[in-house]
């Protein structure tokens, strides 16, 4: 049902690295249609300075797009209707190669969609390469399904040497899903972005949902939006700068 039977991908031209210091932003934009959107920059949208990667849930594509907040992207769809696709997108005007795409193989009770989570290369300033982790994880399952899901995702990744973020809506609201994500991020050495202001972070049941880790990067700095009036969920913006080796 609705499962996607193709994935759309841009091309991606541009031959930049993203520059010694750099800013991720993550958001589950909750299905609203940017399509107005394709050809403005998301700073034209939200107050904030340039952001260089985009990490996006629920983002809403429609056939043939090639633009996202005016930049190219690749998508791992979990939805696919006659108009549109829905899933996650990495956007970025820096270069950046798709590495592996991922579809639960779990589906949600209920709904009955898989979810969805993206893994793109970026190459860095300082000869080194990021590997980036854009995830919806699946939600309305029981907890063994969240855990095999987790586990076979982080299968796919765990080989991978240097930089590394992780970034989306985790769907942590329960304390065993929290415990199960933050015990796997351990797995990869990956360390928590703290804010020093979290209330608009996206809750269930008084959990989180939305996270952003990461390893061999500095943590520069890290603010959450509010932004009610445009998704149930708020961004997450985290600003990185590299560590040489």
């Amino acid at each position: 049902m609705l499962k996607p039977k193709i994935t759309p991908i841009s091309q991606i031209n541009c031959q930049q690295t993203l520059p010694e210091c750099f800013t991720l932003l993550t958001w589950n934009l909750q299905k609203v249609d940017f399509s107005h959107y394709i050809h403005r920059p998301i700073e034209t949208l939200l107050s904030i300075p340039k952001v260089h990667l985009l990490s996006l849930q629920e983002a809403a594509i429609k056939p043939k797009q090639n633009r996202f907040f005016n930049l190219p992207f690749f998508m791992t769809p979990n939805i696919e209707t006659k108009k549109q696709f829905y899933g996650v997108v990495t956007a970025s005007n820096y270069y950046q190669s798709a590495f592996s795409q991922h579809l639960t193989q779990h589906r949600e009770l209920g709904v009955m969609t898989h979810k969805a989570a993206l893994v793109t290369k970026h190459p860095l300033h300082n000869g080194q390469t990021l590997t980036h982790v854009n995830i919806h994880a699946i939600n309305f399952v029981p907890h063994y399904i969240f855990k095999t899901e987790l586990r076979i995702l982080w299968d796919n990744i765990k080989l991978t040497q240097g930089p590394l973020i992780v970034s989306g809506d985790f769907n942590t609201w329960n304390k065993l899903r929290l415990n199960t994500l933050l015990k796997a991020t351990k797995q990869l050495n990956l360390s928590q972005v703290v804010f020093s202001d979290s209330r608009a972070i996206k809750t269930l049941n008084r959990h989180p949902l939305d996270y952003i880790f990461y390893r061999d990067l500095s943590m520069r700095d890290a603010v959450v939006l509010s932004v009610p009036e445009i998704s149930d969920h708020n961004p997450l913006v985290a600003t990185f700068s590299l560590t040489h080796h």
